[in-house]
């Protein structure tokens, strides 16, 4: 498979999983990444996941081998394939929106902005890999409930990924916290020091959690809260990028869009455009 160029990518409502068993030309380049995240783990052969920029301060590219796992955040420049030696890779992945609850859970240790890995034991991997073989399975039977069985798969998965985190007993409180209270209060105006102030925190402390567990500091986190939120309300609701600037707290709709461009690469009447289908035009005949 020759290098793929995937500006959009495939909507999905909250989980889709699969498995790939690929040759050495298998690549994938997203310049703008997708709105969901995706999570990989290696079973045999080496992946190779490489950051989009290439400077002095970002990171080389990162291995990943059997029982390894990667997490790229939303709208994350995605590259990745199989790394030349052994030629070949096979893993099991999932496109997934998760609800707040799991967001804990993919705290992990990031190699490079929006590049989270886990290096799993081998129990935890094959743990891992059994649940996500499950949500496959699940995903492609026509049975009822399929959906339900697959996204418990994925969250046992994501739990077993989660106890191979170095940082996850002191951080995924705090975390959790932090991203609970800006969600809850998007549309406010907020600082390192208001937002330390509502979970009883020093802002020094607040900042040196959240830089660890997400790899941003404190304000481009929250301006990636904003902005996921931006993307599911321009997709599943008819309000006006004026209503939606608003509700996630940007008063200023010219800047809302400027930044929501910086972001994700459109502009936000493109973005939905490009995600929701056209709607059916209704043709009145005398």
């Amino acid at each position: 498979m020759g290098m793929q160029r995937d500006d959009q990518g495939p909507d999905f409502e909250l989980v889709l999983p699969g498995h790939l068993d690929v040759g050495a030309e298998y690549a994938t380049h997203r310049p703008h990444g997708l709105p969901e995240w995706v999570v990989m783990l290696t079973i045999t052969g080496r992946g190779e996941v490489l950051p989009e920029a290439r400077r002095a301060d970002v990171a080389a590219s990162l291995a990943v081998p059997p029982g390894t796992a990667v997490a790229l955040h939303p709208h994350t420049p995605q590259r990745y394939g199989t790394a030349p030696a052994p030629g070949t890779w096979e893993l099991l992945w999932v496109h997934v929106r998760p609800p707040m609850a799991w967001l804990p859970l993919l705290d992990w240790p990031q190699h490079a902005p929006g590049i989270g890995v886990v290096r799993l034991s081998p129990v935890q991997a094959e743990r891992a890999a059994a649940a996500m073989e499950r949500a496959v399975a699940a995903h492609r039977a026509a049975l009822p409930l399929a959906r339900e069985f697959a996204v418990n798969a994925v969250e046992e998965a994501l739990l077993w990924c989660a106890l191979a985190n170095p940082h996850r007993e002191r951080t995924d409180a705090t975390v959790r916290a932090f991203v609970e209270h800006v969600s809850a209060h998007l549309e406010e105006q907020h600082s390192v020091s208001s937002i330390a102030a509502a979970l009883g925190l020093s802002g020094s402390h607040l900042a040196h959690v959240v830089k660890e567990a997400t790899g941003d500091p404190v304000m481009a986190h929250v301006q990636r809260l904003r902005m996921d939120a931006a993307c599911e309300l321009l997709e599943r609701t008819d309000l006006s990028v004026t209503q939606i600037a608003a509700r996630v707290g940007y008063p200023d709709p010219l800047y809302f869009s400027r930044r929501f461009r910086a972001h994700t690469g459109d502009a936000p009447r493109d973005w939905r455009r490009a995600r929701r289908p056209p709607r059916a035009e209704v043709v009145l005949r005398g």
